[in-house]
C-alpha cells in the first residue's frame, strides 16, 4: 500500500495529470484493492481513509457532490474500523475540512473539530484541529461584537479571548472529555427573582440509557459535579446537581430506588435554607450530559452506560467468540450490530397531543392530523418489515424530552417525529424535513420556537448550548436519512400532487430531537395556515402517497448505510 500512497502524494502535485479522472480512479482501485487484503483493522483503516483522501482530491478538480460525498463516506468507515489509531483521527480532522471547506456549514465543522480533540487526543491532527476551533472562535467573536458594535470588533480584546471557547457551554477545547467528568457547569442566569420550587423528579431507563428530568416552577441557576467512585467506602459514581435559590416540594420522594442497571438510586433534599440537592447514585457510566429546557422550565439529565463487548452465537458445543473494539474480521451482519447501524425498530413521533393542540386551523388541530398520518406511515413502514413503536396512539399529552427518552430506553434505531406547520402568512407553504443542528436561518429559527413553545430569542441562546450535547448525536446520519426521505417523498408525491411545495432539508434546535441516541428528523407536513396545503392534508391518497414516499426514503437509508458498513 506505501507505493500507491506515494502514487496519491505525486499525483497531487502534478498539476498536468491530476486533471484527468482516469487518474484518480485508477488509485482509488488499488487502494480498494489494498482494502480487501488487509487482515487488520489498522490498515484497513489506513486504506479507507487514502480511499477517503483520493475522492476528497478528486472532488477538489470536479467539484461533483458524489465525490465528496463518497469522501465523506470512507472517512466515516476509517474511523469506525479502528477508532484508536492515527488514521481515525486523521480520517476525522479531514471530515472537518470537508464541512468547512467544501459544504461551508460552519457549525458542523466545529462539531467534527471537537470530535478530533475528544475522540481522538492522542491523534497527529489534534493541535491542528486545536488551531482551527480557535480561529472559528475568533471569527464567532468577531461576529458576535459586530452585531452588538455595528461592526466595530476590538482585535486586541478578540486575541486575548482566542485561546478560550466564545460560547459559554462549550467544552474546554485542551482536554479529552474523559478528563472533563469532574465538572461544574453553571446554568444561564435566573430570569425571575424569589425562590422556584422543585416539585417532580421524573426517569426512563433501559440497561444502556437513562433520562431524568427534574421539574421546577421557574428558572434557577444550577450547578452539578459527578464524584468518581471510592472503593474503600464502597461508594458508586455520584452526580450532585444543585439548584439555587430553591425549596423542595413535599410531593417530591426524599429517595426513589431505581436500579435499573446504569442508575441506583435518586436522592433529594433540601441541602441548605435556599439550595435543593438532587444526588444521582449510577453504578455504571460512560458518559453524561446535563443541559435546561424552557416553557416549562426543567433541568435534564441523559447518563449513558459502556457498551458491553457483543458476543456471537456459535454452533453447539463450540466457543462463544467475543467482539471487542480491537476486533479483526467481522461479518457484514455482526458488523451492522457492533456499530448500531442496524435499522429494525422505529419510533413515530406524532407531536402535540392532548391539552396542547398544536397548529390551529378552523376546526382542525395539528395533533389529530400528524396522529392519522403517523398511523397511516406506520402501517406501510410495518408492511415492509420494520418494527414500528408510537410515542403516542391516543390525543394524549406527552412532554417532548419524554418523547425521546421513550426512543432512547426502548432502543428504536431510527426516531421520526410528525407535524404540521403554520406561518402568519397564509401564502408561505411546503413540506420540510428538519434534523437537530444549530439553526441557519431565521424562518428555521421560527419553527423551532413555534415546536419548543419558546420565543425566538430562547432558540437564539439555546444555540449557545448545544456543542456539547452534538457531540454524542448522530448529526451526520440524521442529516442523511432526513436527505433520503425528502427525496424519496417528493418523488413519490409530486407526480400524482403536481401543487406539492417543499422547502427541502434543514436544520435547526429542537427540544424533541435533543439527546436521541439515533438518526432523528422532524417532519413538517405542510402549513395548516396556507389554503392549499391544507387541502393536501385533508386528501387521503395524499396522506397514502407520503407514507409510501416516507418509507421509501427510510429504506433507501438503511440499504445505503448496511451497504456501506459491508468491508468486503
Amino acid at each position: 500500500m506505501q507505493n500507491t500512497v506515494k502514487e496519491l502524494q505525486a499525483l497531487i502535485q502534478d498539476d498536468k495529470r491530476n486533471q484527468y479522472r482516469s487518474y484518480w480512479l485508477d488509485l482509488a482501485e488499488k487502494f480498494q484493492r489494498s482494502l480487501d487484503q488487509e487482515e487488520s483493522a489498522e490498515q484497513k483503516a489506513k486504506a479507507l481513509y487514502y480511499l477517503g483522501r483520493t475522492y476528497h482530491e478528486l472532488g477538489g478538480k470536479s467539484f461533483l457532490p458524489s465525490d465528496f460525498e463518497h469522501a465523506e463516506e470512507f472517512y466515516t468507515k476509517a474511523i469506525r474500523e479502528s477508532p484508536t489509531s492515527d488514521y481515525a483521527g486523521r480520517a476525522q480532522y479531514r471530515k472537518a475540512e470537508l464541512f468547512l471547506n467544501h459544504h461551508r456549514e460552519t457549525d458542523q465543522a466545529y462539531i467534527e473539530y471537537l470530535r478530533v480533540v475528544y475522540n481522538h487526543p492522542n491523534t497527529s491532527k489534534t493541535e491542528k484541529a486545536q488551531e482551527q476551533l480557535r480561529i472559528l472562535d475568533r471569527i464567532y467573536l468577531e461576529k458576535i461584537k459586530g452585531d452588538q458594535a455595528s461592526g466595530e470588533v476590538q482585535m486586541e480584546s478578540e486575541l486575548e479571548s482566542a485561546s478560550q471557547p466564545v460560547l459559554q457551554d462549550r467544552p474546554l477545547l485542551e482536554r479529552p472529555l474523559s478528563d472533563s467528568l469532574d465538572r461544574v457547569t453553571p446554568s444561564p442566569s435566573k430570569t425571575e427573582t424569589g425562590s422556584a420550587e422543585l416539585f417532580d423528579i421524573r426517569h426512563w431507563s433501559s440497561d444502556e440509557y437513562t433520562r431524568i428530568v427534574l421539574d421546577l416552577d421557574s428558572p434557577v441557576d444550577y450547578y452539578h459535579k459527578l464524584l468518581k467512585p471510592d472503593p474503600d467506602l464502597g461508594t458508586p459514581h455520584r452526580l450532585f446537581i444543585d439548584l439555587e435559590e430553591t425549596r423542595q416540594s413535599d410531593s417530591v420522594a426524599n429517595e426513589e430506588n431505581v436500579a435499573d442497571g446504569i442508575l441506583s438510586r435518586i436522592r433529594s433534599a433540601q441541602h441548605t435554607r435556599d439550595k435543593s440537592r438532587v444526588v444521582l447514585d449510577i453504578e455504571t457510566l460512560d458518559d453524561f450530559r446535563v443541559f435546561a429546557l424552557e416553557n416549562p422550565f426543567r433541568i435534564v439529565v441523559d447518563v449513558y452506560s459502556p457498551k458491553e463487548p457483543q458476543v456471537l452465537q456459535t454452533k453447539e458445543g463450540e466457543p462463544e467468540i467475543t467482539l471487542d473494539p480491537e476486533r479483526a474480521r467481522l461479518s457484514a451482519g455482526s458488523l451492522l450490530e457492533q456499530l448500531g447501524l442496524k435499522i429494525q425498530t422505529i419510533m413515530i413521533d406524532p407531536g402535540h397531543g392532548g391539552r396542547d393542540p398544536g397548529a390551529v386551523a378552523g376546526n382542525f388541530k395539528e395533533k389529530d392530523i400528524v396522529l392519522r398520518m403517523s398511523k397511516i406511515l406506520g402501517r406501510k413502514l410495518e408492511q415492509k418489515g420494520f418494527d414500528v413503536l408510537y410515542t403516542r396512539t391516543e390525543d394524549v399529552f406527552i412532554p417532548l424530552e419524554e418523547r425521546t427518552a421513550m426512543a432512547n430506553s426502548q432502543k428504536a434505531d431510527l426516531f421520526i417525529s410528525v407535524h404540521a406547520n403554520a406561518h402568519p402568512n397564509p401564502n408561505v407553504r411546503g413540506f420540510e424535513v428538519y434534523y437537530l443542528n444549530f439553526a441557519q436561518s431565521e424562518d428555521a429559527k421560527r419553527v423551532a420556537a413555534r415546536e419548543n413553545a419558546v420565543s425566538t430569542q430562547k432558540i437564539s441562546d439555546l444555540q449557545y448550548i448545544l456543542t456539547d450535547l452534538m457531540l454524542s448525536s448522530k448529526i451526520s446520519e440524521s442529516r442523511e436519512l432526513a436527505n433520503k426521505v425528502h427525496q424519496d417523498t417528493m418523488d413519490s408525491v409530486g407526480g400524482m400532487f403536481t401543487d406539492l411545495s417543499s422547502n427541502g432539508v434543514r436544520q435547526a434546535p429542537f427540544y424533541v430531537l435533543m439527546g436521541a441516541q439515533m438518526p432523528a428528523i422532524l417532519l413538517e407536513m405542510g402549513y395548516m395556515t396556507n389554503q392549499t396545503d391544507m387541502r393536501l392534508m385533508q386528501n387521503d391518497d395524499f396522506m397514502r402517497y407520503m407514507a409510501r414516499g416516507l418509507t421509501r426514503g427510510v429504506i433507501a437509508y438503511r440499504d445505503k448505510i448496511e451497504k456501506f458498513a459491508r468491508l468486503d
